[in-house]
């Protein structure tokens, strides 16, 4: 899941925050842009171009392995703080949609912010994060009453790894998959609806499948 609205200005003094280990300033740039243009145009056109511009230029040598930590885990902190503190009531009565991340698949800030902007739209969301074992996640959903459940990942070989867990699983619940790693083929070999790359796009989906008659994701023809 990605953004096509990248604010590179923001995204620059970011990345130039990062390499300081500056988290005064990375904070000060999520304040300004939340205010400018909302929390959730912040996570969609500056939050995740900062984390994949983050990766880039780790791959580049243009930033070390701790910088990118760094940077990880004050986005982590603001999006589970600031950006959750003003989240729309959800209704008790809708059964939530399950987030998680497969196992060997560590990377998921883009599912948190994803888990972040269903919260703020008023769909209950439970995020698990990454690495979840796939019995787990089916536990969860059982408790939880799932209406639905979303696995991310940023590599293919992920979700192949656990394709049979994942074809049991949508035998339960609707199942969505997104990411990197997601594509027509893997999401119709493992008996799964295929997300949008643009955050923007899966989120409208996944709200209109929750509110609409029945709720829930869409079961994949």
């Amino acid at each position: 899941m990605t953004s096509t609205f990248p604010a590179t200005t923001s995204v620059d003094a970011m990345l130039a925050a990062a390499r300081a280990m500056d988290e005064r300033a990375l904070r000060a740039v999520l304040r300004d842009e939340s205010r400018e243009i909302g929390v959730n145009a912040a996570i969609a056109d500056t939050v995740l171009p900062f984390l994949n511009a983050v990766g880039q230029a780790w791959e580049r040598g243009d930033c070390s392995v701790a910088s990118e930590h760094f940077a990880s885990q004050v986005m982590r902190s603001w999006l589970t703080g600031a950006a959750l503190a003003d989240t729309e009531t959800t209704s008790t009565a809708m059964d939530p949609v399950v987030l998680a991340c497969p196992p060997g698949e560590r990377h998921d800030l883009g599912l948190l912010c994803f888990h972040v902007l269903l919260m703020r739209s008023g769909v209950p969301s439970r995020f698990l994060g990454s690495d979840t074992p796939l019995p787990g996640l089916a536990d969860v959903c059982r408790v939880v009453g799932a209406s639905g459940v979303i696995v991310a990942a940023t590599r293919q070989r992920v979700f192949e790894a656990h394709g049979g867990a994942l074809r049991v699983l949508a035998r339960h619940y609707p199942l969505a998959i997104g990411g990197a790693g997601a594509d027509a083929d893997v999401a119709e070999r493992v008996h799964a609806r295929l997300l949008p790359a643009d955050m923007r796009t899966s989120l409208a989906q996944v709200i209109r499948w929750h509110r609409g008659d029945g709720g829930g994701l869409p079961v994949p023809a």
